[in-house]
């Protein structure tokens, strides 16, 4: 696998983080991305991003000679706790030795706040070292960020030493389900810094997450023009998780067996690497 393809944790909601980086390493996952993300996997706190769990968290992955360059950790920047909550954020990604918080922008209801808030923002991430990646998200509620033709609008009013882009092709199915998403992610390439591929699937009641290769979408035709650009990117694979008819997140009652989860993940990298490999 390409140095500059991440996994997410995403894939093993459910499970801790001690089973689910042994999993990955069993998987050849060298490049990891933690998944914090209000009601998309395990519930926890702000309280849980310490210095003593990220230290822990490093070392495990020094184990199996993992490291972490991308923190997905999304909350809307345009709440006013924003501050708090990403500078808990952007502390703990600093420890894991990470570069980037992927998260989002705001609702539209809220852009005045994150536009009032953003330069309080881009200080907290130039603090700890790290950029912030803005995300177009999934759910169906309009946002600063919905498409790839937001995006240069969004940045010319935003610090770019601070701000960037993270784009999720698999959002835009269910979060602009008039838009073709391989036309939208091609238009993004050339100004997102890094992407999300989350193959997924429509049924009649909503969204399901599948591996890659499995999905609506061309992700492998996606996938091979990031590789031909080097553009670096994570598969999300949140196999847990689904959408209703309305765009809504929720979760199945019981995690996935690990062994699984394993079959998809390995399944979706040997997928990935057949794309690569003929890119």
């Amino acid at each position: 696998m390409t140095s500059y393809v991440s996994v997410s944790t995403a894939a093993y909601d459910g499970y801790g983080f001690h089973t689910i980086l042994a999993s990955l390493a069993r998987c050849g996952v060298r490049h990891v991305e933690f998944a914090f993300i209000d009601g998309y996997v395990e519930a926890f706190t702000d309280s849980d991003f310490t210095d003593a769990f990220a230290n822990d968290l490093r070392s495990e992955m020094h184990l199996y000679g993992q490291e972490c360059r991308y923190f997905s950790g999304h909350i809307d920047l345009g709440g006013d706790d924003a501050a708090v909550r990403l500078e808990a954020r952007c502390r703990f990604a600093a420890s894991l030795g990470a570069s980037f918080v992927i998260t989002n922008a705001a609702i539209c209801e809220r852009s005045d706040v994150f536009f009032r808030q953003a330069d309080t923002l881009g200080a907290i991430a130039k603090q700890y070292g790290v950029r912030i990646l803005l995300e177009n998200p999934g759910n169906g509620v309009p946002n600063v960020l919905d498409h790839a033709g937001d995006v240069e609008g969004l940045l010319e009013r935003l610090d770019r030493d601070a701000f960037g882009i993270n784009y999720d092709v698999g959002n835009l199915l269910s979060h602009c389900p008039d838009r073709e998403p391989v036309s939208d992610a091609r238009k993004a390439m050339s100004v997102a810094d890094h992407f999300h591929l989350k193959p997924c699937t429509r049924t009649s009641d909503g969204i399901d997450f599948v591996s890659f290769g499995k999905g609506d979408i061309d992700d492998s035709e996606v996938a091979a023009e990031l590789v031909r650009q080097g553009k670096p990117f994570s598969l999300e694979l949140p196999f847990r998780l689904h959408r209703d008819a309305n765009a809504q997140p929720y979760r199945d009652k019981q995690p996935l067996a690990l062994e699984k989860i394993e079959s998809y993940v390995s399944s979706s990298l040997e997928e990935l690497n057949l794309t690569t490999e003929n890119s």
